[in-house]
C-alpha cells in the first residue's frame, strides 16, 4: 500500500472515531463504537504489515460484532445500507486475507472505513437537523 493510501486510511479511522461523539451515544453504543474502532485500527496494522493471520482474526472479530445483540439494538432501518456496505467490506477483507492479496485488502479496508464514515456523517447530519 503506498504512503498516500495509508495516510487516507489513517485519516478515515481518525475521522470515524471523532465523528461519533460519546455525548450523543448510549454507554453501550459508545462501547460498541470504540470496540469497532480498535478492531479497525488493528486491521489497518495487519494490512500495512501484511499480517494475514491478524487480518483474518480482526476481520472475524468485527464480523462477530455485527451479529451481537448490541449491534442489533443500534441498527435502525436507516442504517441498513451502511451496515450492508460494512459487512460486504468485511467479507472482502476475509477473502483478501485468505488469498494474501495486498491490493484487495487495501481496497477493502478503504471500503470498510468508507462505510463507517458515510454512516457517521448521516448520524451527524441527522443530529444537526434535529437541533435546528
Amino acid at each position: 500500500m503506498n504512503i498516500h493510501l495509508r495516510r487516507l486510511a489513517l485519516a478515515a479511522v481518525v475521522v470515524c472515531a471523532s465523528t461519533f461523539t460519546a455525548s450523543a451515544q448510549t454507554a453501550r453504543t459508545g462501547r460498541l463504537m470504540r470496540e469497532k474502532l480498535q478492531h479497525s485500527q488493528r486491521i489497518l496494522q495487519a494490512v500495512t504489515t501484511s499480517d494475514w493471520a491478524l487480518l483474518e482474526r480482526e476481520t472475524q472479530a468485527l464480523t462477530t460484532i455485527t451479529k451481537s445483540p448490541t449491534w442489533t439494538e443500534v441498527m435502525r432501518p436507516e442504517f441498513r445500507p451502511y451496515a450492508d456496505g460494512f459487512q460486504q467490506a468485511l467479507a472482502e477483507l476475509s477473502t483478501a486475507a485468505g488469498h494474501r492479496d495486498y491490493d484487495s485488502a487495501g481496497r477493502s479496508y478503504l471500503a470498510l472505513t468508507g462505510a463507517c464514515l458515510t454512516c457517521h456523517k448521516h448520524v451527524m447530519n441527522s443530529r444537526i437537523a434535529n437541533t435546528k
